[in-house]
């Protein structure tokens, strides 16, 4: 963690947090891990809803000002904070937060996170929940043959959230350069649809992607299992784990002939692969099950319980969680960490209005030089970008900085990336690879090789970004450990992100995105039919990618002021704790229903009882009525409801103006690539383009860095 002599790259912004939905607090949280100084406003009185739910979290390392209606002096405070303010967080679809227009000056930078990115009927009735029904998340999630299920986990808030404050970093670097302010924001449903993107090529194939409870389509075995005293995730995904696994049960025979020897037989006869697995597994406690699978070298871990989270030997190695005095309680509340370990963790959670006489010593912030001619502009236009990642986490992080304007340089291997091969294809190519990797140049290497060294070597000299997502150490067994690195560019900003960290208690362990799910809470609190179940989107993995933007942008903004770069050591374990946090108390999490309608399902924000009783009452029987009947009946009687879209809908709905889908012709290729869920006012346009064929650089990379 940063020592108090560290400096931060915004020890010196200012931050005015008004909005009340819980991505506006992440926002906000983000921004003080990175030395801001962030002045919350809180209500007249204390309120359950939104960020205010869990107001010891929310609060955590910032300043607190109370407003109260018709109070001339607390307005004037209010006032003051604004005028020296550099950041004003809002929610703009959450009714009555003070007024902040003509009070801030025109350099400050508006953020607002929303639930849409466009006012749509009763959004401010749209919590997490909601939004994972209508993004399409609420029907990927869950068993083949059960319900669509949600989590209890705001996962979208604290996803937009970080997308919030990296668009913010993204807009100070603009001013900074070429001054002036704008808006930029995020959006809770923008945030889903971009979680889609293992699901979306299945639409765009003429295909149906369905729910797979916490199997893997095209892996075996793969699924929860339960042990003597808890549960555990096991994720085996080729023959060789197989047989490692049949060896460790001691039926070394079910590797070599039968129905179970190969995968496609394994993936046929799931049932039988799942009973010979949990029939071994639940003779064990979870920690003997465990234990021996890390041996074995199978990807495996224990189904979290959140209460528990804390005790997890990795967690207490990273000091991932913290216990606070919060002074409204006179209670210790476990607080997780920020995931930038060089950032600054929350030492205080404030009493409501101790920050009245901070914001009275506040002055105006004066106003910058006018903005240059040029209003629309890519934040890093001018750098490079080199990213060594597969599937999700670093590609997704590099595709967003590619979105912002940086040159980005894919290094792949020899034979491309793994998920180029992924299925479904359009005309060879994996829709995946393809959405996950626009704006981007490919060149093919293998850092054995001495010509490659040494290209890598010249191409490290040149960039300011390198982003990777391998198992922990792979670059220093090469020779480029960031000891090494840093000697090449000393400004190099260097993030690698890992399942449990480079300084882990888990050195190699593999770490897939369901593991990592397990391991943070998430499926602990994503339950179908009472059994802990993986949210279907790569949410940990996508959590990951999005937190190393954010870490990536501010690091930059520390590197120009210091010249020197940085090494970010980022782990999803911590990233998932950290989006867990706010559910880690039962009072804190809402209740939900889901009803079975005759074109689909709704999710509705109440018990079962008191769904059913207003439904009865309305008249209204669900499975003879549609989603937008029922909704309609539920929210006239003050119910919170939402219908439960597939992918084809949102597949269908997004490709149009202000969607998140955007259609690019490639020669004779159509391909659907994602609009990122951030948007900058001045920065309205912007190309996506699919990426190119394997290697398509490398002649020009060889010719230029020789």
């Amino acid at each position: 963690m940063a020592s108090s002599a560290q400096s931060l790259p915004f020890e010196d912004l200012v931050v005015v947090e008004l909005g009340d939905r819980l991505g506006a607090a992440a926002c906000g949280s983000l921004l003080a891990s990175v030395g801001a100084t962030v002045i919350a406003i809180e209500p007249a009185e204390p309120i359950r809803t939104g960020k205010h739910l869990t107001r010891a979290i929310s609060m955590a390392g910032k300043q607190s000002l109370v407003v109260r209606p018709g109070s001339d002096e607390d307005q004037k405070l209010l006032h003051t904070a604004l005028a020296a303010a550099d950041v004003v967080i809002i929610s703009s679809d959450i009714p009555g937060a003070p007024d902040y227009a003509g009070h801030i000056s025109k350099d400050a930078i508006v953020c607002d996170v929303a639930a849409f990115p466009d006012n749509v009927p009763h959004a401010d009735r749209m919590d997490d929940k909601l939004i994972q029904a209508l993004s399409g998340i609420g029907i990927v999630t869950g068993t083949a043959d059960g319900m669509p299920t949600l989590s209890d986990a705001a996962i979208l808030e604290l996803g937009a959230g970080i997308y919030a404050a990296a668009a913010v970093v993204a807009a100070l670097r603009v001013r900074r350069m070429h001054g002036g302010g704008q808006h930029v924001g995020s959006s809770l449903y923008g945030t889903g649809v971009n979680g889609l993107v293992t699901f979306l090529p299945f639409h765009f194939s003429g295909k149906m992607p369905s729910r797979g409870g916490n199997r893997h389509p095209m892996c075996a075995p793969w699924n929860a299992y339960q042990a003597t005293d808890g549960w555990l995730l096991l994720c085996s995904a080729n023959d060789d784990q197989w047989r490692r696994l049949c060896n460790l049960m001691g039926r070394g025979a079910l590797a070599d002939t039968g129905d179970l020897a190969t995968l496609a037989g394994r993936i046929k006869h799931i049932d039988t692969t799942d009973a010979v697995v949990q029939a071994w597994v639940g003779t064990k406690s979870v920690y003997e099950a465990v234990t021996a699978l890390g041996s074995a070298g199978i990807a495996a871990g224990p189904i979290v319980p959140v209460e528990e989270l804390g005790e997890n030997a990795n967690v207490k190695h990273r000091s991932t969680v913290r216990h606070l005095l919060d002074p409204e309680t006179n209670t210790r509340v476990a607080v997780a960490a920020p995931p930038l370990k060089l950032g600054r963790t929350p030492s205080a959670i404030p009493a409501r209005n101790s920050g009245r006489d901070f914001v009275r010593g506040m002055q105006e912030k004066p106003t910058q030089a006018a903005p240059t001619k040029n209003t629309q502009i890519r934040p890093l236009a001018g750098l490079r970008v080199l990213e060594i990642g597969q599937y999700t986490t670093a590609p997704l992080a590099a595709k967003q900085l590619a979105t912002l304007g940086a040159d980005v340089l894919k290094i792949e291997p020899l034979t491309g990336e793994s998920s180029r091969a992924w299925p479904p294809h359009l005309n060879g190519e994996s829709y995946f690879f393809t959405m996950n990797n626009a704006n981007k140049r490919s060149l093919a290497a293998d850092l054995r090789r001495p010509d490659d060294r040494a290209l890598f070597v010249e191409l490290i000299k040149k960039s300011d970004v390198l982003v990777e997502n391998l198992k922990p150490g792979s670059l220093a067994r090469l020779g480029f450990s960031y000891e090494e690195l840093k000697k090449i560019n000393p400004r190099l900003v260097y993030s690698a992100i890992s399942g449990y960290g480079a300084d882990s208690i888990y050195p190699g362990r593999p770490a897939f995105d369901t593991v990592i799910q397990a391991m943070c809470g998430l499926m602990d609190l994503t339950r179908a039919e009472g059994v802990p179940t993986k949210i279907g989107i790569s949410i940990a993995d996508t959590l990951g990618g999005t937190t190393s933007l954010f870490c990536i942008l501010a690091m930059l903004e520390q590197r120009d002021r210091t010249g020197i770069g940085a090494f970010i050591d980022l782990a999803m374990q911590d990233v998932g704790i950290w989006a867990t946090q706010n559910a880690w108390m039962t009072g804190n999490r809402h209740p939900h229903t889901t009803l079975a309608c005759k074109d689909g399902y709704v999710a509705v924000l109440a018990t079962t009882d008191k769904t059913t009783y207003t439904l009865q009452s309305a008249g209204i029987d669900p499975k003879a009525s549609t989603r937008d009947e029922t909704v309609a009946a539920l929210f006239k009687h003050d119910l919170a409801a939402a219908p439960v879209r597939s992918v084809d809908e949102i597949g269908v709905s997004d490709q149009r103006d202000n969607g998140f889908i955007r259609m690019v012709q490639a020669g004779e290729r159509r391909w659907p690539l994602l609009e990122p869920p951030f948007r900058l006012s001045r920065m309205r346009d912007y190309p996506l383009n699919p990426i190119g064929a394997l290697g398509a650089a490398n002649e020009d990379f060889r010719r230029t860095e020789s």
